[in-house]
């Protein structure tokens, strides 16, 4: 068996294209099921990707972004993000983003009982995109240091 390779291609790509091209040590990213980590030599994997946080780690540091739900394809060398949104940690308008997540609570807060429809899974993603992009910055901030 070969050695791994000691980088991975990291890609996002977001309906306006190509947002982020990093050659990586490591990477942790959110699915739908939860966080999991590639590193290079990973088997191919397809995954669901959900709302978080994107971590990576380059020869000059480790890195924070938020995404937005979409697909994840990872292999020995490469890891590919196809995402509906993309924001790195250290550009994020943390202000107007806890401001999203607040008002998101509150609209889920007021939603009632019926828990179903387009209405209710819009603010679902809204809370969960405000929260990857606080979580996002907040990382940033902790790797900055």
């Amino acid at each position: 068996m070969a050695e791994p390779a000691g980088r991975i291609r990291l890609e996002v790509v977001t309906p306006l294209g190509l947002v982020l091209r990093a050659d990586v040590v490591e990477t942790e990213a959110p699915s739908v099921l939860g966080e999991f980590g590639v590193l290079p030599g990973h088997l191919p994997l397809l995954a669901a990707l959900g709302s978080g946080v994107l971590r990576y780690r380059t020869d000059s540091g480790t890195r924070a972004a938020a995404v937005g739900p979409g697909f994840v394809e990872a292999g020995p060398d490469k890891m590919l993000l196809l995402t509906e949104s993309f924001e790195k940690g250290d550009e994020v308008d943390v202000e107007q983003a806890r401001k999203d997540l607040t008002d998101a609570e509150a609209r889920l807060a007021g939603f009632g009982e019926l828990h179903e429809g387009g209405a209710y899974e819009e603010i679902l993603r809204s809370l969960a995109w405000a929260r990857a992009r606080v979580e996002a910055s907040e990382a940033a901030k902790a790797h900055a240091h």
